[in-house]
């Protein structure tokens, strides 16, 4: 089967991981392409671990100029499904389902109601197409049951919809760089024999990092023999850094910017968190687990059916419930260490790269049969 895979190509962090990591393990199955939209180390990257990507630049979102050249691969190399990711691609589809009789699935990576919050004039522009052009398709795969359940609360049809879990390359060597090499680096290395928290996520209002704080605040005693650190960037950095400066917090939380290799923040870290009001089955979790650190991380979108026996959930917002876990896991250092050990199993067999893509496979199948029954 030829599946050809449609992208932006400006996606960073846990989607970025997710593409890679699907079409590495698809092509064991089938001969996967990739179309990105824009330049820039997305599809440089792509090209460096020998994913046949190419680029079809767009001048802006509404250029459908560029989409011919698209509509020509398809039609011209003879791929058999078309495989969409994100608010770009699905709105480029609507031009695409025009020109080429090829069936279409997009993910649902996140709530598409949630993807632009954090810029208004985004929101009230392509949150709308994003809609519109996902109601167009035939067929769907959410990342997790909740997200089924999600959409088909919201009027998609329950048969259209597809569920499969995101996986990571359990087997891959990681680069990472030992625990006082990463806090040396950053001017942290005081911290070293203190329990670390940590939080790889972009700063905006969906990852919520001002819970994070807030449970921080509630407890600024008993965290004395702990530290956060929170890597990434966003719109809402100046807040968050100026609550830690009003509350005193310094000595409680470091802001250590993009951190080019997660592995060495993991490999730093006692306890992964994550404190999003919206998720998928985010890879930040997954790639902790490749480190052998639990988490603690809100109940939501599939990350409870991640967590199995071994992470550690709290509702969305409740700072006084996140702070009672992150004291738990502190007074119990031993109990944390074991937590890990068994998520690390646990990922291993559920939710490897492997898995991943031979449910893509027997998704595409029957998709595949499905568009032949119905001609």
């Amino acid at each position: 089967m030829k599946v050809l895979h449609l992208i932006s190509g400006g996606d960073t962090g846990g989607a970025k991981t997710h593409i890679y990591t699907l079409l590495k393990g698809l092509e064991a199955h089938h001969q996967v392409s990739m179309v990105c939209f824009c330049p820039g180390p997305f599809l440089d990257g792509a090209l460096d671990l020998g994913i046949d990507a190419r680029l079809v630049e767009q001048k802006n979102r509404f250029d459908m100029g560029a989409l011919k050249e698209v509509a020509r691969m398809i039609e011209e190399e003879g791929f058999d499904l078309i495989h969409c990711h994100g608010a770009r691609a699905n709105f480029n589809a609507l031009y695409l389902r025009k020109r080429v009789d090829v069936p279409m699935v997009t993910t649902l990576h996140s709530d598409y109601l949630l993807d632009f919050k954090d810029n208004f004039i985004k929101d009230k522009v392509f949150t709308p197409l994003n809609k519109y052009a996902l109601k167009r398709f035939d067929n769907y795969i959410a990342i997790t049951e909740r997200f089924k359940t999600m959409l088909v609360s919201r009027g998609f049809p329950e048969e259209a919809i597809f569920v499969t879990y995101n996986g990571i390359d359990m087997k891959k060597p990681e680069i990472a760089v030992d625990k006082d090499r990463f806090l040396d680096r950053y001017g942290l290395k005081k911290y070293s024999d203190r329990m670390l928290f940590v939080i790889a996520a972009r700063l905006d209002l969906v990852k919520d990092h001002m819970t994070l704080l807030r449970a921080v605040a509630l407890n600024k005693d008993a965290f004395k023999g702990a530290h956060v650190l929170i890597a990434g960037r966003g719109p809402e950095r100046e807040k968050l850094m100026a609550y830690v400066k009003e509350e005193g917090l310094e000595d409680a939380v470091s802001f250590l910017g993009q951190v080019s290799d997660p592995f060495s923040l993991y490999e730093a870290g006692d306890v992964n968190m994550l404190t999003s009001v919206s998720e998928s089955f985010p890879y930040a979790l997954l790639e902790g687990a490749k480190a052998k650190i639990p988490f603690i991380a809100t109940d939501v979108g599939g990350i409870g059916e991640m967590a199995g026996d071994y992470g550690m959930l709290f509702q969305p917002k409740d700072a006084e419930g996140l702070a009672r876990e992150m004291l738990y896991a502190l007074n119990h250092p031993d109990e944390m260490k074991a937590r890990g050990e068994g998520l690390y199993r646990f990922v291993n067999e559920h939710f490897s790269q492997e898995a991943m893509a031979e449910s893509h496979s027997e998704i595409y199948k029957k998709i595949l049969q499905r568009s032949q029954h119905d001609r």
